[in-house]
């Protein structure tokens, strides 16, 4: 019988998955990509700013706060719930669209 992955060893998996296509998934607006490897988009919070991610090391920062990391932290954040909570119900926060999408590579994929 395969073994259950623990919470946090599901956290790691969701973190390491492509933030970028998240965003995309989310549906917003941006994804210029330059040529540092950095995608820009708006912010999906309600200040003005921008949200940048950084191929190389597949994490997101906001250009207007301390808020960083990658998949499961942006959607802690843009959804204001908990990890536990959005690794219980997947489908909800179109994590499962991004695990179809990624497969079982993980890092950034564009």
């Amino acid at each position: 019988m395969k073994k259950q992955p623990t919470m946090k060893e599901q956290a790691a998996m969701v973190n390491n998955l492509c933030v970028k296509t998240y965003m995309d998934i989310l549906g917003y607006p941006g994804g210029i990509v330059e040529r540092q490897g950095i995608a820009i988009f708006n912010s999906p919070f309600n200040e003005a700013g921008r949200l940048y991610v950084d191929k190389q090391t597949n994490k997101f920062r906001l250009s207007h706060g301390r808020l960083k990391g990658g998949v499961l932290d942006l959607a802690c954040a843009i959804f204001k719930e908990t990890r536990s909570k959005i690794l219980r119900n997947i489908v909800l926060y179109r994590i499962d669209l991004l695990m179809t999408t990624c497969g079982s590579r993980s890092g950034a994929i564009w």
